[in-house]
C-alpha cells in the first residue's frame, strides 16, 4: 500500500509539473507572438519597436509594476497583472488592452512573464495594502487638509500648483531606465494610470509607481492623511470623474 501511495503521489508531482510547463510553453507563444515586438524577446522593453515608443516598454526581469495593491518593495499580486493586462495602462501609454485574448492564454502569459523575474517564485507572499470597507465621506475639512498636504509634502514640485504636470521638477524626471517621464495631467483623469477613483488614487498614492518618480507616501503620511489628499485631489481636478475632455 505505501507503495502504491508513493507512486501515485510521483505521477501526481510529474503530472503537474508537465501542466506546468504545457503552461510555460503556451505562455511563450502567446508572448512572442503579442508580447515581444514591445517588449522584447528576452523580456528586457527593447523589443523591435520600442525606441519608437513615447512611453517605453516594461523590463519584465526588473520586476518592477507601476499598478500593483500590495506595499512598496512587494511584488504585485497576479490579480494586479491580470487587470493590467485585461485593461491596458490608459489613453497615451503604449499598453493595449488585451481583454480579446482568451482567459486561459492570458494565464498563460502571466506564468512565463512572471518566470522572467524570479522573485515571484521565491519570494513570501506578498503584503497587501488595507483598505477600509467602506470609503470614508468627502468633506469640506478633508478637502481643506488635503490641500495643506499637497503644499507640504510638495507635490507641486512635478504635478505643478494647478496640477497640469508643469512644475519646475518635471524636466529632470526620469524613469528606472533614464526615460523622461512627465506627470499625468491631474485635470484629466481619462488618462491617469490605474484608474480615477478616490479608491484608486488611494492605492497610487500608498504604493507609489514602481520605476518612475512617484514615490511611495506609505509611512510618511497616515492613510487618514492619504484620504484627506485624495479628497482634495478629488474635488479639484478629478471631478467630474473619467468623462471626456472638459
Amino acid at each position: 500500500m505505501k507503495h502504491f501511495i508513493g507512486i501515485v503521489l510521483l505521477f501526481t508531482v510529474l503530472s503537474l509539473v508537465a501542466a506546468q510547463d504545457l503552461d510555460l510553453k503556451r505562455g511563450r507563444k502567446v508572448y512572442l507572438d503579442s508580447c515581444s515586438p514591445c517588449h522584447g524577446i528576452t523580456g528586457k522593453g527593447d523589443g523591435i519597436v520600442a525606441a519608437n515608443l513615447y512611453v517605453k516598454p516594461r523590463d519584465f526581469t526588473l520586476g518592477q509594476y507601476k499598478i500593483k495593491s500590495t506595499i512598496d518593495g512587494d511584488l504585485p499580486l497576479h490579480e494586479d497583472l491580470y487587470t493590467t493586462l485585461s485593461k491596458g495602462m490608459g489613453q497615451r501609454n503604449s499598453m493595449l488592452a488585451w481583454a480579446h485574448l482568451r482567459g486561459d492564454d492570458r494565464e498563460a502569459v502571466l506564468a512565463y512573464i512572471k518566470s522572467l523575474y524570479p522573485r515571484f517564485a521565491t519570494d513570501e507572499p506578498p503584503q497587501v495594502i488595507s483598505y477600509p470597507a467602506v470609503v470614508p465621506p468627502m468633506t469640506a475639512k478633508t478637502i481643506r487638509q488635503g490641500k495643506t498636504w499637497y503644499e507640504g509634502i510638495e507635490c507641486g514640485k512635478c504635478h505643478g500648483l494647478s496640477g497640469h504636470g508643469d512644475g519646475p521638477s518635471t524636466a529632470a524626471l526620469r524613469d528606472e531606465q533614464g526615460h523622461k517621464i512627465t506627470p499625468p495631467d491631474l485635470n484629466k483623469p481619462w488618462l491617469f494610470i490605474g484608474g480615477s477613483t478616490r479608491m484608486d488614487l488611494f492605492r497610487t498614492i500608498k504604493t507609489g509607481i514602481a520605476g518612475s518618480a512617484m514615490p511611495s507616501l506609505d509611512g510618511i503620511i497616515t492613510d487618514d492623511q492619504i484620504w484627506e489628499l485624495v479628497d482634495y485631489l478629488a474635488h479639484e481636478f478629478v471631478q467630474p470623474g473619467e468623462q471626456a475632455p472638459r
